[in-house]
């Protein structure tokens, strides 16, 4: 069946000299693997530019129900990007943020709130000027909502954040898998930050890394199957 929805690519891999396999994250369809041919060609090599992490694409594609891998016919750009392109701090948080969705979204379900959610982070990561630095902080944060990990905030005045009952306590967990009272407030922060407010967040490259390592342990600990994220150590690189 010829079809057509709103796409964001999450990963690409060459499957040969002439075509490659782009796995999306759609509107209308969930998450999809789809052939796409040609791109040795004129036409195609141009086309082939554009595979870079989170671009959001229109595509026209033969959907098939039963099989794991479709066809693309069409493709263009949805959003173009302005800032992004030659940006290595952007580019390195689109790769780190592309990275994480490939590898905890497995669902081919649709879900329209996950998808408005990527969309606008990726269109906002774009368009914002400060506190980019801290941007796939927030964004990890605001995703747990969407995986169903995603903790309360808390009204405790003195707490830890417990990595394995995902809860604020007032008592220091009895195991490793815990923030201190600092990275537990700049969490408890973030539950309730806003997208808008990104740039008010002043970390040092020693609490960002922290807070990043201590979330990235929470997924791994509360969803199974989560690879090692290789671009991980170019983003704590970075922004130190």
């Amino acid at each position: 069946m010829l079809v057509k929805t709103k796409a964001v690519l999450l990963h690409h891999v060459r499957y040969s000299d002439n075509s490659l396999i782009a796995h999306f994250y759609t509107q209308e369809y969930g998450r999809l693997s789809v052939m796409v041919k040609g791109i040795s060609s004129k036409r195609g090599g141009a086309r082939f530019t554009y595979f870079q992490p989170l671009n959001i694409f229109n595509i026209e594609l033969y959907h098939y129900e039963n099989r794991e891998l479709n066809n693309l016919k069409e493709m263009s750009l949805a959003f173009i990007p302005k800032m992004t392109p030659g940006d290595i701090h952007r580019t390195t948080v689109a790769l780190f943020i592309s990275e994480v969705l490939y590898n905890i979204i497995r669902e081919e379900d649709p879900n329209r709130m996950l998808y408005d959610f990527i969309e606008s982070s990726v269109i906002r990561l774009d368009g914002m000027t400060d506190g980019i630095s801290n941007f796939h902080l927030w964004f990890l944060v605001a995703f747990m909502a969407y995986t169903g990990i995603g903790p309360s905030p808390t009204n405790l005045k003195e707490y830890y954040f417990d990595l394995l009952s995902g809860q604020f306590t007032v008592r220091q967990p009895m195991h490793p898998d815990f923030l201190e009272a600092p990275g537990s407030r700049i969490l408890n922060g973030l539950l309730q930050m806003p997208a808008e407010e990104i740039a008010s967040l002043r970390l040092s490259g020693e609490e960002r890394t922290e807070l990043l390592e201590k979330l990235l342990r929470y997924y791994n600990l509360h969803l199974s199957g989560i690879r090692q994220i290789r671009s991980l150590q170019v983003l704590k690189d970075i922004f130190r």
